[in-house]
């Protein structure tokens, strides 16, 4: 299936984003624009691609939902301590894109220090978090208060290895009655994976107090989404 709907309304999307009917809008997250930059200044040369991917991922989206509103969800670039070249370029035009077929709503992630002064030349204003019908959307690196609460930041994923070692990563959105977290948009961040990890180990404040075993996962492949039941049971799966 291409989405399901996961709490009333929305739907988890076989396109890294949710899709929240009643509202028109949708949510994406961790796009890290400039990553190989980074990476590059750490010694790994890696070509500029992720950009490429991203914008058709976008374009998909754009022409299936034709949303009223986009949510970033924290993480739309991937410096800590500056912009680099790089991330004003992209994050420049991805902005032009954006803005171009809905209005955009900018979440402050861990790693968006700077993004505000890009965001600014668009006259887009960067928030901690927003209310979207009882509903907090929130990057997820900081706790927060709310009865209902869409994150990212933990980069969930599903890592799956064969009898001869082959492995493959699915990204994945985790769900429970109050908390979604959603996959990163990033073809590049790896992740948290989530049949082998356990509850104090996740990145996000908000998880660490949570009973993660019971969250419901729904990985994303190449032929839709894939019910994968709770953690629970895809770790006793594992055994």
């Amino acid at each position: 299936m291409q989405e399901v709907e996961i709490w009333t309304d929305i739907f988890a999307s076989q396109l890294h984003c949710l899709y929240a009917e009643k509202q028109n809008a949708v949510v994406i997250a961790d796009l890290h624009l400039g990553y190989e930059g980074v990476l590059r200044m750490q010694g790994i040369m890696i070509p500029n691609y992720q950009k490429e991917v991203i914008k058709e991922r976008l374009k998909k989206i754009m022409e299936k939902y034709e949303p009223e509103s986009i949510i970033v969800n924290g993480d739309f670039k991937h410096e800590f301590g500056k912009n680099l070249r790089q991330e004003w370029r992209e994050v420049g035009e991805m902005l032009e894109f954006l803005s171009q077929k809905s209005n955009v709503f900018l979440i402050k992630g861990n790693h968006d220090n700077f993004l505000k002064t890009i965001a600014s030349k668009y006259n887009i204003p960067v928030k901690m978090q927003m209310e979207m019908d009882g509903i907090t959307i929130a990057h997820g690196h900081v706790e927060i208060k709310g009865k209902k609460i869409i994150m990212a930041h933990e980069h969930p994923s599903i890592h799956i290895r064969d009898k001869v070692g082959a492995s493959l990563r699915l990204p994945c959105y985790m769900v429970s009655q109050s908390i979604i977290v959603m996959p990163a948009f990033s073809p590049l961040a790896t992740g948290t994976d989530v049949s082998s990890t356990d509850a104090k180990e996740y990145l996000s404040p908000i998880l660490q107090n949570e009973d993660v075993s019971a969250f419901h996962i729904w990985a994303i492949s190449e032929i839709g989404l894939l019910d994968f039941s709770t953690i629970k049971q895809l770790k006793m799966a594992r055994i």
